[in-house]
């Protein structure tokens, strides 16, 4: 039933216009931006924001009615839309990535591959952070009560590293990361993003079940 709505899910919305041009975006932040690794931050931003567009899809088409009357549970729905959230995810992430070993390439340089897994793991946790925050809001109250939800995971990754930057934290940080084995610091990124995405699954089940539809 899920790997069902998943399906059913992607083909909503995936293939729109508005959709591919953003994951047209993630190659361009790739091909004009010189520094390696901005086309993977890239592709967690364009996610961010790609959440709440399913949600969207829902509120036009009337399939957040059809989801009441259809044989699916309510938790299907919300473990399907994080499924095809996730593979949006892959895909722009793989696009990045193919861009980025591209233009490398091209441009002559080498590629600090431990850099990268760092990038991509702290892609993958912004990803997670930003789950855990638009799901629940999103299946509770829905696209148009909810859109601006969209904006406050990057607000809070931005709040949090200027109030680390004003009290000298980042500082700190740095000299302690230096001397963090790399396989922990990936692990740890691509861990904070998976229970990210765990946690506003199971906090919006819930919320979901009690909404009118």
């Amino acid at each position: 039933m899920i790997g069902s709505f998943i399906r059913f899910d992607l083909t909503s919305w995936l293939p729109r216009r508005q959709t591919l041009l953003l994951l047209g975006f993630v190659a361009v932040i790739g091909i004009l931006l010189p520094v390696p690794g901005m086309a993977l931050m890239g592709a967690a931003i364009v996610t961010s924001l790609m959440i709440a567009a399913p949600f969207l899809g829902d509120e036009r088409g009337r399939l957040d009615t059809l989801y009441g009357i259809l044989p699916v549970s309510r938790s299907s729905v919300v473990v399907g839309r994080a499924g095809s959230i996730v593979v949006f995810a892959l895909l722009a992430s793989a696009i990045a990535f193919a861009v980025t070993v591209l233009m490398a390439s091209v441009r002559g340089g080498s590629l600090d591959w431990g850099l990268l897994l760092v990038i991509q793991a702290v892609a993958v946790a912004f990803v997670g952070l930003s789950a855990s925050i638009q799901l629940p809001v999103l299946f509770r109250i829905g696209y148009t009560r909810g859109r601006l939800i969209s904006y406050a995971p990057a607000l809070v990754v931005a709040g949090l590293a200027w109030v680390a930057q004003a009290i000298g934290v980042l500082d700190g940080a740095q000299e302690a990361a230096a001397g963090v084995p790399l396989p922990l610091v990936v692990g740890l990124g691509l861990t904070l993003g998976a229970v990210g995405i765990v946690v506003g699954v199971l906090v919006a089940v819930p919320l979901y079940r009690k909404r009118e539809l």
